[in-house]
């Protein structure tokens, strides 16, 4: 979703459970907001859901603009975005990190190593999943071993915290899509199976 995300044309139907508000109705400081995510003048319907709650929906386009502009290239960014999205069961995102994954250099099998959680062969995002993982499943502070692994890998702080806000910037879109049951019109990601 957002600005790293392929955006679904507008005119595109899908079947959601959040209302879709009409674009007119929205405060003047949101449609600014999403002013960088259109797609040939058009927004996708999922952004007027998420719209729902304007506040929440221009939080979410700041920090991935901010994102789009930190320490992450676009290849670790969209990593992140396919593991969580796979963590979380995403479906819709997992088509749209899946494709732009790929367009951001991960191959078929860099894109399945990931979403099992297993090494890609690029040691920095191999780092920033394992930092990831233990982020998302392990309850209470990361391990000092971990941390420090993260560091003599070329992670750098700023690296940390711009990998955390890429943690919550998908796992925002993939639990709000959750609740309107979003439908990619991309190809589902392949099956792990």
């Amino acid at each position: 979703m957002g600005h790293n995300v392929i955006n679904i044309p507008a005119d595109e139907h899908t079947v959601s459970r959040l209302s879709t508000p009409e674009e007119a109705s929205l405060q003047q400081e949101t449609l600014e907001a999403l002013e960088s995510v259109r797609m040939n003048g058009k927004l996708a319907e999922v952004y007027l859901q998420f719209a729902n709650s304007e506040h929440a929906l221009r939080a979410y386009l700041h920090m991935e603009q901010a994102l789009a502009g930190g320490s992450l290239s676009k290849t670790e960014t969209e990593a992140i975005k396919l593991w969580v999205s796979q963590q979380t069961g995403c479906d819709y995102c997992l088509s749209v990190h899946t494709f732009k994954s790929k367009q951001a250099g991960l191959n078929a099998e860099q894109q399945r190593a990931l979403r099992k959680g297993e090494p890609t062969g690029d040691s920095r995002i191999d780092c920033m999943l394992k930092v990831a993982q233990a982020l998302m499943q392990v309850r209470g502070k990361l391990p000092e071993a971990l941390l420090a692994e993260a560091r003599e890998t070329g992670l750098s702080d700023e690296n940390l915290v711009d990998l955390t806000m890429a943690i919550s910037t998908i796992y925002f879109t993939n639990l709000t899509n959750h609740i309107n049951d979003s439908i990619s019109s991309l190809p589902p990601a392949p099956d792990l199976s």
